[in-house]
C-alpha cells in the first residue's frame, strides 16, 4: 500500500474517470452505429453503404480502444492497492496531483 494515502486515491479516482471516459465513448460509438445502420435503411448507393461499411470496418478499432483505456483503468487500480511506493515516487505522484 502506497504511504500516502492521498496517492492511492487520487489514483483511484482517475483510474474511475478513465474508466467513465471509456465508456462514454463505447456507449457513444455504439449510438453512431446504430444510426448509420438505421440510416442504411432508408438511402441507398454508394455514398451510404461507403459510410455504413466503414462504420462496421471501425469496429474493431473502438472496441481495442476501448479495451486499452480498460487496461489501463485496471493497471492503476492494481498499482494504487498493491505498489510499495518509494518516498521519491510518491513525491513525484504528489506534484503531478497538484498540477
Amino acid at each position: 500500500m502506497p504511504k500516502i494515502l492521498a496517492v492511492t486515491e487520487e489514483m483511484m479516482d482517475r483510474a474511475s474517470s478513465i474508466g467513465s471516459g471509456a465508456s462514454e465513448i463505447r456507449d457513444s460509438q455504439n449510438h453512431i452505429t446504430t444510426i448509420i445502420q438505421n440510416m442504411g435503411r432508408n438511402f441507398s448507393g454508394p455514398i451510404p453503404s461507403l459510410i455504413i461499411e466503414k462504420m462496421i470496418a471501425m469496429e474493431d478499432t473502438y472496441s481495442g480502444m476501448n479495451e486499452n483505456l480498460n487496461g489501463y483503468k485496471t493497471f492503476l487500480e492494481d498499482t494504487a492497492r498493491n505498489y510499495e511506493w518509494t518516498d521519491q515516487e510518491a513525491a513525484r505522484w504528489m506534484q503531478s496531483m497538484s498540477r
